[in-house]
């Protein structure tokens, strides 16, 4: 199968978390990131005749969830949870029924036990939960923020894009994966 490579990848660090808001042509890229949980949905059709089962076919979605956790700037975070108001004074952000949650193309550097690189990327992405934080003083280590991420498929159906670094014969792909990802940039000029 095209594509397909035999590369034996145990994911087991996050390097890197890239995320590119709306239209941006580059991403903010976060070297301090402590986790990433993803969970993409599939669904199953039955075709039964009585109490048989004939036929199952399990089929993705292109929708899911990611977790993040990471310290993320302020500027990040306003842009991310739609705290921008034309009509407030610089330096002021507001959320509330006017924040729309930005749509932004999130990115990721793996890394396997031998320090081989993995690349992921999920292009259609907005945070599904409200703001939330948590400012301790008793608490010596400083909390990173957590972002609950809806996933949702692009034009082309995939929610989910990945390549192991060592597989990758375009150094183009392996340039601007991280703050350039897009479907064109991945596709065969013969598709």
């Amino acid at each position: 199968m095209a594509g397909i490579r035999e590369t034996d990848f145990t994911e087991v660090e996050i390097k890197k978390l890239g995320i590119r808001i709306g239209a941006a042509t580059k991403a903010d890229v976060l070297d301090c990131v402590g986790k990433l949980e993803e969970e993409m949905e599939c669904k199953t059709r039955t075709k039964s005749c009585g109490s048989k089962t004939l036929k199952t076919r399990t089929k993705g979605t292109g929708n899911g969830t990611l977790k993040i956790s990471a310290y993320a700037p302020q500027d990040m975070l306003a842009d991310l949870y739609g705290m921008i108001r034309a009509e407030l004074k610089d330096g002021v952000i507001a959320y509330g029924s006017n924040s729309l949650h930005a749509v932004a193309c999130v990115t990721a550097l793996i890394l396997d036990e031998d320090d081989n690189e993995k690349f992921k990327a999920y292009p259609n992405c907005t945070i599904q939960t409200a703001l939330s934080r948590s400012v301790d003083n008793d608490s010596e280590d400083i909390a990173m923020l957590e972002l609950e991420i809806a996933v949702m498929p692009d034009e082309h159906g995939e929610g989910l894009y990945e390549a192991v670094v060592n597989d990758l014969k375009d150094d183009t792909v392996k340039q601007k994966w991280m703050e350039e990802f897009s479907r064109e940039l991945v596709t065969t000029v013969a598709a």
